[in-house]
């Protein structure tokens, strides 16, 4: 089954947020890895929605490779929500799970 991807626009917020602060206080390139382990998070979900842990039904949680954001998402159908990116030292969300 092929599944199309949905970001959310807060999530693209986040995610240009969270660049932003990676190329200013953690040097050049800090960004780049980040958004280069996304998308590496975005094919895998693609490739297998229902492989990740279920923290709040219905929505999933998986960690970015070798950095500590969580992408927060929920499948519907062959629709993959893409609805959060968080710091996992965030305070824990209600509505999303820890």
């Amino acid at each position: 089954m092929k599944y199309r991807l949905d970001i959310a626009p807060r999530v693209n917020q986040e995610v240009a947020t969270i660049y932003l602060y990676r190329e200013k206080k953690q040097g050049k390139g800090s960004g780049v890895r980040f958004l280069n382990a996304l998308n590496e998070c975005y094919d895998l979900i693609l490739a297998n929605p229902y492989g990740c842990q279920i923290r709040k039904d219905p929505f999933r949680h998986v960690m970015l490779d070798r950095m500590k954001y969580r992408l927060v998402y929920k499948v519907e159908g062959q629709l993959v929500s893409v609805v959060q990116v968080r710091h996992t030292s965030r305070k824990v969300s209600k509505k999303f799970g820890p």
